[in-house]
């Protein structure tokens, strides 16, 4: 179960990543502003909190065990 979980998660950032860089971030957008800030710079910002929290989960279900040292 746990590296079923890992794959998707692997996927989800590949597909975030590229995603992001082909559909979210074109050049020259500065519309729609969130609070002022512009498009570009709040749409990164998201970006990389979901790709933190990506990470995080993905440390959570890695399929593999530490070994024990003795």
């Amino acid at each position: 179960m746990k590296s079923k979980i890992w794959t998707i998660i692997v996927l989800a950032v590949l597909l975030v990543s590229f995603g992001s860089f082909l559909f979210l971030f074109i050049e020259n957008k500065v519309e729609p502003r969130l609070g002022g800030i512009p498009y570009v710079f709040w749409t990164g910002l998201l970006v990389a909190i979901l790709l933190v929290v990506l990470t995080y989960l993905g440390s959570l279900f890695f399929p593999h065990e530490e070994t024990k040292k003795a």
